[in-house]
């Protein structure tokens, strides 16, 4: 093309220009990459704030209620003791003094807020009188001190939403600072837990973790090229190249405000597995070209002319794969596809440029004197392994289809079969100590887990309304007691304040509102016209898994309906577990329509690129095959869906289709220029085959560097990723090569059958004048 040729020329004669824009573009890059903000396992990194769901959650629930509870788990042979009460007093006196904590609940608060009430001194009193108080207190002691030996102080702090990450991190310091401070008698330990700190933990230990897995992959890949590109000159070159668009993707994270977090972070090695690719085809063309024996500007100028349309053409069909994941509902899929779109093409504009002219410009210094060792015109000794498989399999082309079409109906009905990995707690180490300490508190006082159902009035304080929250948390007590292991509201303190009824005058109700502790009040009323009933559902998140949390979230919506509140009332169900019950079902839905939106896309863009309909089927033809056969890895392999791997589908097409566009351009190529398709496509494998492989190779051994991660989510979605790229790679060399020459095939037999039916009627045409002339 004449365009590409120009575009060729342009960069061997500026390669000072190309350098100097890829330096400053690396400099704003780096200036842009520290705006990044990281992020855990928050709720915003699975639920889209525009969503009604979040927004109930977020200004009706987060806004009046929300606060984290860290927790100081307190142990010993008697926490009610005097002396271990004086301290767990002072821990909290002092822990109520540090910027930003809310509130301090805790049983040395009860008694001493009880003893301030009777004597107007606010101590810790005798053994006889703690002990008598601590049986007055009734169920506000219950949820602190399950045992003689075990109680907990509740912190109350800010969501993550308010707090930034600096500020949260100082606040966990000063609480495990006051820890010591309070100095608990011998015999008694402490361990600050909680869902802060188990966040904060998982963030340190992703930070620390994320180097080491990048240059693990980076490491790896060097093992790959120096093994399968060592036949081209500068075989390690397009680490390099890769690695700058790494850097102006980072950038433009950056800029764009992408946070990092473990689904983002994923993004990188599939970048860079991509980028190497492009770099690879740009490599091995030129050094194709150079072995002909054609001067450094010549090679340069032809790999332009060949490469950079056939490569961007696969950039075009990649970015259509991972835009299906922009339709996903859940933010951090969003953001890993809005990564690797622009990741993709920063790679490819540094293979682009900066490697042909990286290439060009070493060339022309120190212009190779002989064919170096290894090369033949023939092409190298992995690209005759490709070209032999490839003739094996074209010869015996009914029993390939037929093998993996039988394997993908297989695969893509046992892929329905799949689990999701529901519990967001299974994505991390097992055995970090904070998800340890978390687990050890969990089992003396039960699960976290709790659905809030908001309840809306002019005054929730009515008697009528307390009276209808008491009978609704008793009837969900009752009804659903297998799962319901508590319902807490203002209505249970006001009845139990009320000696086990609630008063019928609403100013004797308001006054033992006002006498009710800080946190209580703060905790289950805002104002007068909004409040919560707190339904404890333990581990149900854990043990009952997506579908059996959507039944349970139904079940107690079906008990709202039928236990309707009093007219003016409204009351709807919300917190963390439903708004995660909501994305893991966004996840089983979600998957299947990505995976389709992909197909769609692709072959729609390369329908309107080509305009030939064979050449738009056939590089998504087999990335079915594939998808089908990891189906088939995943069901008997026992591995489960996360939201990492929710997006294979949508990988495998992109990353899939990419090898097969290759493949394609290349045969077309060497079709126009032998005539024989048979020719052409042991050409074609032979020359591209080991640059396939290479590029190949390189992203099985960076997504390999994944399965060393300590997150669970991240190692199974490289175990995952590797094997796709594996089928991908074996499909193009076998299912593939077979579906492209016999459809090219066909076509010849069809054009061939259309030129002998012109020529019949052009005959009969002739024969019918002749006669007519003739009479």
């Amino acid at each position: 093309m004449i365009g590409l040729e120009r575009l060729g020329v342009w960069i061997t004669k500026n390669p000072v220009i190309i350098i100097a824009v890829a330096v400053l573009l690396t400099l704003v890059s780096v200036h842009y990459a520290q705006q990044i903000e990281s992020t855990g396992m928050t709720t915003e990194s699975f639920v889209s704030k525009d969503s009604s769901l979040y927004q109930l959650y977020d200004h009706l629930y987060q806004e009046n209620f929300g606060a984290d509870g860290n927790i100081i788990l307190i142990e010993g042979d008697n926490v009610a003791k005097a002396d271990a009460l004086s301290a767990s007093l002072r821990l909290s006196d002092h822990t109520k003094m540090i910027p930003n904590v809310i509130s301090v609940q805790s049983i040395a608060d009860i008694v001493a807020d009880a003893e301030y009430q009777s004597s107007g001194i606010r101590r810790i009193p005798s053994q006889e009188r703690i002990d008598e108080i601590l049986a007055d207190a009734g169920s506000s002691v219950q949820g602190l001190m399950p045992d003689s030996r075990h109680t907990r102080m509740i912190v109350g702090m800010p969501t993550t939403a308010t707090l930034t990450e600096s500020q949260r991190g100082e606040l966990l310091a000063e609480i495990s600072s006051a820890v010591d401070f309070a100095e608990f008698p011998a015999g008694y330990s402490t361990t600050v837990t909680g869902d802060p700190s188990f966040q904060a933990a998982i963030q340190e230990v992703m930070n620390n973790s994320n180097g080491s897995v990048l240059l693990l992959c980076g490491l790896l890949m060097i093992v790959a090229l120096l093994l399968v590109f060592r036949h081209v000159r500068w075989p390690l070159l397009p680490l390099p190249i890769v690695l700058l668009g790494i850097i102006w993707t980072v950038g433009a994270m950056g800029f764009f405000h992408i946070p990092m977090g473990m689904v983002t972070f994923a993004a990188f090695p599939i970048m860079i597995g991509l980028g190497i690719d492009y770099a690879i085809q740009f490599h091995n063309r030129i050094d194709e070209e150079l072995i002909k024996g054609k001067s450094s500007v010549e090679a340069a100028i032809s790999t332009v002319n060949h490469v950079a349309i056939p490569v961007a053409i696969a950039v075009t069909v990649t970015e259509a794969g991972f835009i299906a994941l922009l339709s996903s509902t859940v933010p951090s899929i969003n953001d890993f596809g809005k990564v690797c779109m622009i990741g993709l093409v920063m790679c490819y504009l540094s293979a682009l440029f900066v490697n042909t002219t990286v290439l060009y410009l070493s060339e022309r210094k120190s212009p190779r004197k002989k064919k170096a060792e290894g090369h033949s015109e023939d092409g190298s000794a992995i690209g005759a392994f490709i070209e032999n498989v490839a003739n094996f399999c074209v010869g015996r082309w009914k029993a390939v289809l037929a093998v993996a079409l039988i394997l993908a109906l297989a695969g893509n009905y046992a892929d329905t079969m799949v689990p999701i990995e529901t519990d967001t707690k299974n994505y991390i180490p097992q055995d970090l100590s904070p998800l340890i300490d978390l687990n050890h508190m969990k089992a003396f006082f039960g699960g976290t887990d709790s659905l809030k159902f908001l309840v809306q009035a002019d005054d929730v304080t009515d008697p009528h309304n307390l009276r209808w929250m008491d009978d609704f948390s008793n009837y969900l007590l009752t009804s659903r007691e297998d799962r319901t292991e508590s319902v807490t509201s203002i209505a249970t303190y006001v009845k139990e304040a009320g000696g086990g009824e609630i008063p019928d005058d609403r100013t004797q109700i308001r006054e033992i509102i006002a006498s009710l502790p800080e946190a209580v009040q703060d905790t289950y009323l805002s104002g007068h016209n909004l409040a919560i009933v707190d339904v404890n559902i333990g581990d149900a998140q854990t043990n009952l898994g997506t579908e059996g949390m959507a039944r349970l979230i139904k079940s107690y919506e079906d008990d709202l309906a039928w236990m309707t509140p009093p007219p003016g009332v409204s009351v709807r169900i919300t917190g963390q577990a439903v708004l995660m019950a909501t994305v893991m079902d966004a996840l089983i839905s979600g998957r299947v329509e990505m995976s389709l939106l992909g197909l769609v896309l692709i072959f729609i863009l390369l329908l309107a690129i080509y305009r030939d309909l064979i050449k738009a089927l056939l590089p998504v033809l087999p990335m079915l095959v594939v998808i089908g056969w990891m189906g088939l890895v995943m069901y008997y392999g026992g591995l489960k869906y996360t939201p990492l791997t929710a997006t294979l589908g949508a990988l495998i097409l992109g990353v899939g289709s990419e090898y097969a566009i290759l493949m394609m351009e290349r045969f077309y190529e060497e079709l126009h220029n032998v005539g024989d398709p048979y020719e052409a496509l042991k050409i074609t494998a032979n020359r591209i085959g080991s640059a396939l492989v290479a590029s190949g190779a390189a992203v099985i051994f960076g997504f390999a560097a994944l399965m060393s991660s300590p997150f669970n989510i991240i190692s199974n979605f490289g175990l995952v990723t590797v094997l796709s790229i594996v089928f991908a790679l074996i499909t193009t060399f076998t299912v593939f090569v077979v579906l492209m020459i016999r459809m090219e095939i066909h076509r010849e037999v069809v054009e061939n059958a259309k030129q002998e039916l012109k020529k019949a009627i052009a005959l009969i045409n002739d024969q019918s004048r002749r006669r007519i002339n003739g009479n």
